[in-house]
């Protein structure tokens, strides 16, 4: 079940110590390969499917993106820190950036009903990200987006 709230306690989410990924980009989409690389490399010395690597990258690729539109929208420089956890049991994220607050689960679920050429453009890659992932919430604090998410592991037989 994919939720939005806003309680970053939930599903075991990381404190601000014990993460085993962390990656601070500036706010341009110029950073976006250099994390899917990095985020590869970490996923794949973590054991995740090949699967799991991809979702994890285009959830953060979206995010990141919509940190990056809706956050600096006067263009002017920041920071998007991205943080990592892995369990047995679940992959934890959490992106943190310094922009506009922007709560990215606000945006309305895209009507998959219609054809593609009446669709209004935007929506499908957070319908995407909620997809993916188990958990997805959002706070601002601080003067910072904080977006958290989880992604149940499958168990190993």
């Amino acid at each position: 079940m994919n939720r939005h709230d806003n309680n970053a306690g939930s599903m075991g989410i990381p404190s601000d110590d014990g993460w085993d990924f962390s990656m601070q980009l500036p706010n341009v989409v110029e950073a976006l390969p250099e994390l899917a690389e990095a985020v590869e490399t970490f996923g794949q010395q973590a054991g995740w499917t090949d699967a799991i690597v991809m979702q994890v990258n285009l959830v953060l690729e979206e995010l990141v993106v919509n940190a990056i539109t809706n956050g600096y929208p006067d263009g002017r420089e920041g920071h998007i820190d991205v943080r990592i956890k892995t369990t047995a049991e679940a992959v934890h994220i959490r992106i943190t950036d310094d922009g506009n607050a922007f709560d990215p689960f606000t945006v309305a679920a895209p009507d998959l009903s219609l054809a593609v050429e009446d669709r209004p453009i935007g929506g499908l890659g957070i319908y995407l990200v909620r997809s993916y992932m188990d958990y997805c919430g959002y706070q601002y604090i601080r003067q910072r987006n904080q977006v958290s998410l989880t992604k149940r592991l499958p168990l190993s037989v």
